[in-house]
Formats: structure tokens, C-alpha cells, sequence
């Protein structure tokens, strides 16, 4: 069998956890099946992952020119790229990633008219079909977002031969909207082994050098939080719930800067707490800091099943976050604490709580490492996979 995985994602978003889940689960294909990926990219370029090929196709836009009067969201939901002119070449497609809607319903479209099965991820079904909610849409973004986002969507969901999800609380969601629990089946993400492994200390001293972090001591709890600043990740409620509290503590803030008053929120602190906001971070710089912190925090406003949480849980690091999605699935009592969305109060009492007692909240890292090997494996997801697309092809 002829696989392509289609990832669809705006260029300057590449560096998302759903595009790294698609490559990381499409590399672990690739031992059992012929797989190549396609993902939008900005400039046209191939290379290689171990045997797995990947094609970046340049993505255009029409509103370009709107750079200056646009925010980038609306933007966002215009651009477009020729993979949906690559499905042919295959036997299956596989299509990873929701936005830009029309491009995944594009691709969805040009599998339909070659007669080319086509299967999908719910990479950010939560967010996408709660749009109006994660990023606070007002009545005229409502309806672009039903025109050029959630109606897109229900096109690939109705026309997909199989749909993949992350985790219980998706397929739950599909089968309220009147999807056929047959068409679905629940494939967790893996996550990469490396987490697993604590860095030198060169390593952690080259980060910390880096970007002015202080050494550890057993007064100051550090956290890690590490995301797209996009409303739906909650950093606002993250930066509130911090500045609320009188302990002390160091936060890292991970993920390229945006329209933040970053400079603002750093020097409200008190004289024992620090905000470090890092800005973009690279693969090694991340598994550093996961494993520098003693907690990860993320609350986010709507999210499917975050692999940033998996890879904070393979670090041996328990993590506190929001009751949305499928990080119920991720995290229980054993391994970090949950509280309910848009509730910074709630948070700041949720952390204080936790890092009281530095034991506890280290036996519950290990126990979110034995969980995350326990359940969220690549290779497994892979096998499963390989499964679905038999399934599809045999049916065809």
C-alpha cells in the first residue's frame, strides 16, 4: 500500500505539536508500510527522517497583501498549497490537521474525485469545533468561522472512510454530531523515547545559560508552560493565575512571542518570582526544560490531546492543567491535577497546592513517566494504524 499523510497547517505554525505528532506517528509507519508526508511549508523543499520522506510544499495566499490590515487570523484560514493535486499518486491518504479548513476539505475533495480513501486525524477537533469558545469569536467572526472553518470540516468528517481519534472524549464528541461509532477508532499519540532520558548537565547548563534561568533550589519551584500563544492555550489565564500568587517561583514560558505586553508581565512579579519568556525553542531546548521544571502548566481553553503534555509526563514531570478535551485521558490524580477552564483563581490555588510538598509532587512525576510508557507509544499507534488503513483498503 501507497500512503500519503497530508499535514495541514499554516506556514508559520510548522512547528506545531500536531504536525510533530503526524511525522513522529508516519515515521513509525513507515517500518510496516510505503508512507510519504506532505505539509505546507513556506518554499518548496523535500527532505528526509530516517527513511521517511518529506515533501514541504509552499503554501500561497490570496490575502497576502492584507498583512498590514488583516489579523492574522482571518488570514490564516485562506492559505492553500497543491497537495490535494499529489492524492492521486496513492492508494490512501491520510490527513492530519484541521486549519486551514479549506485546504483540508481540498485535499478531502480531490481524494473523493480520484476515488482515493482517505482517512483522518482529530488533531484539533476539540479547538475547531469549539471555535467560537477557544477564541472568543464575536457574531460576525462566528459566521466566517461556521463558513470557512466548521462547515469545511463537516465535509471531511462526513466523506472520511475512518476517523482516528486521540482519545475517548472524541470519539464521544463525533457520535453526538451523528457520526456512526464504526467509522471511528480511538489511536492515541506516542511520544519520542528521548523524553525519557534526563539531560547532561552541559546540557541544562547551556539553557540555562541561554536564557538567564536560575540555578535550582528547593525554595523556588520552576515551571515549565510551552505552547502556540494563541488565545485557545490559555496563556493570559496562565499569566494571571501567576501574578495572583505570593510564592515564589520561576516561570518559563516556551513558544514564539506574539502580541503579548510580554516586557509588562515580566516586571509585575514580586522580588521573589521571575517570568522568563524564551520565545521560539528548539527540540533539545524543550526536552531540557521539561526536564528543569519541577511541574508543567498548561491551561488551555480547548485542546484534543496536547503530545507537549506527554512529552512534559515521559520527562517524569507532573502537570496541571484544564478539564477540556482528552487531557482527562492524559492526566489523573496519580500524576498531576486538573481544574476547570477560564479560572485563574483556580489555577493559582491548584499550583500553590502542588508544589507544596516537593516529595509528593516528584513521586507524581514518576508516576506520569509509568503512564505515558504504559499507554502512549508510537510504535503501538503505528500497529493500530496500519490496521485502519488494511481495513480501508480492503473495503474499497
Amino acid at each position: 500500500m501507497r500512503i500519503l499523510a497530508a499535514i495541514v497547517i499554516p506556514p508559520h505554525l510548522s512547528s506545531s505539536g500536531a504536525v510533530n505528532a503526524a511525522i513522529a506517528l508516519s515515521k513509525s509507519l513507515r517500518k510496516y508500510c510505503e508512507i510519504d508526508v506532505a505539509v505546507m511549508s513556506d518554499k518548496d523543499s523535500e527532505s528526509k527522517i530516517g527513511d521517511l520522506r518529506v515533501m514541504h510544499r509552499r503554501a500561497t495566499n490570496p490575502l497576502s497583501f492584507t498583512e498590514k490590515l488583516l489579523p492574522n487570523k482571518f488570514r490564516t484560514l485562506f492559505y492553500r498549497s497543491d497537495i490535494s493535486k499529489m492524492v492521486g499518486q496513492y492508494d490512501l491518504v491520510h490527513i492530519h490537521n484541521p486549519l486551514p479548513a479549506l485546504e483540508m476539505q481540498r485535499i478531502a475533495q480531490a481524494c473523493v474525485g480520484n476515488k482515493v480513501p482517505y482517512v483522518v486525524t482529530t488533531h484539533g477537533f476539540v479547538e475547531v469545533l469549539g471555535i467560537a469558545t477557544a477564541y472568543r469569536l464575536g457574531k460576525l467572526e462566528a459566521v466566517a468561522g461556521n463558513l470557512f472553518v466548521t462547515r469545511p470540516l463537516n465535509y471531511v468528517i462526513d466523506n472520511a472512510a475512518k476517523i482516528c481519534c486521540l482519545a475517548p472524549h472524541d470519539q464521544s464528541l463525533l457520535v453526538d454530531r451523528g457520526v456512526a461509532t464504526t467509522r471511528t477508532v480511538v489511536i492515541p499519540n506516542g511520544v519520542d523515547p528521548g523524553y525519557f532520558d534526563a539531560p547532561s548537565d552541559e546540557e541544562v547548563e547551556t539553557v540555562c545559560k541561554k536564557f538567564s534561568l536560575p540555578t535550582k533550589d528547593p525554595v523556588t519551584p520552576v515551571c515549565f508552560f510551552l505552547a502556540n500563544h494563541t488565545r485557545n492555550k490559555g496563556l493570559d489565564i496562565l499569566l494571571d493565575a501567576f501574578l495572583a500568587s505570593n510564592r515564589p517561583y520561576c516561570l518559563v514560558v516556551g513558544g514564539k512571542k506574539r502580541d503579548y505586553d510580554y516586557d509588562g508581565y515580566a516586571a509585575r512579579v514580586k522580588s521573589n518570582q521571575r517570568i522568563v519568556f524564551t520565545d521560539g525553542l528548539t527540540d533539545r531546548e524543550i526536552r531540557v526544560l521539561h526536564h528543569y521544571a519541577d511541574l508543567f502548566v498548561f491551561p488551555t481553553r480547548a485542546d484534543t490531546l496536547p503530545l507537549v503534555i506527554l512529552e512534559a509526563m515521559a520527562s517524569a514531570r507532573p502537570v496541571l492543567s484544564t478539564i477540556v478535551g482528552g487531557i482527562p485521558f492524559q492526566i489523573d490524580e496519580s500524576c498531576g491535577k486538573l481544574v476547570e477552564p477560564e479560572n485563574p483563581e483556580a489555577f493559582r490555588l491548584a499550583f500553590e497546592q502542588l508544589v507544596e510538598d516537593g516529595n509528593k509532587l516528584a513521586g507524581m512525576g514518576q508516576a506520569a513517566c509509568a503512564k505515558v510508557r504504559a499507554m502512549f507509544d508510537w510504535d503501538q499507534s503505528a500497529k493500530m494504524t496500519l490496521d485502519v488503513y488494511s481495513e480501508v483498503l480492503a473495503g474499497k
